[in-house]
């Protein structure tokens, strides 16, 4: 009889963690998408992996934008799994049906450009201010979603 303790118990997934990918914990309070270029980061708790589709043109530095934007936080407050102190799970089913617009490619190398800076700044000092830049990408975000003032005013105070 084989005794397989010692190994992942999902061999496949394996191949997929020295990818290209983005990673979140289950559980957070607000996006905490980060960006692992080089499939370096590994987690002992939960931690989702994102590796996007062949077929999907915008950026891993896009979709992080997305991703960590007022929006998501927003739509996530108001479908996910609430949990105690304002935190919530930040599962792949509930990322899956947030919609993904059509992004002009100006707009992805704005939101890349955005995105560039704020990892530069936490590089250098993970406890930088990053205001005016998140609060640029998510007017854009909102922008891609065509929102009104109210849409906005009703996602801000969700923050």
């Amino acid at each position: 009889m084989d005794c397989f303790w010692y190994k992942y118990i999902y061999p496949k997934n394996l191949l997929l963690f020295d990818n290209e990918k983005l990673i979140a914990p289950e559980i957070s309070r607000g996006g905490n998408f980060a960006y692992d270029q080089n499939g370096q980061f590994y987690s002992t708790t939960t931690i989702y992996g994102y590796i996007k589709k062949t077929e999907i043109a915008e950026s891993y530095k896009c979709l992080i934008a997305l991703l960590n934007s007022n929006l998501l936080w927003w739509y996530l407050a108001n479908t996910g799994t609430t949990l105690a102190n304002g935190y919530f799970r930040f599962k792949p089913n509930y990322i899956n049906s947030f919609p993904i617009p059509t992004i002009p490619k100006n707009t992805e190398n704005i939101l890349v450009e955005l995105v560039d800076k704020i990892m530069e700044v936490k590089r250098l000092n993970l406890l930088s201010n990053c205001f005016d830049m998140e609060k640029n990408i998510n007017q854009i975000v909102y922008d891609l979603y065509d929102l009104s003032n109210e849409d906005i005013k009703i996602i801000e105070k969700c923050k």
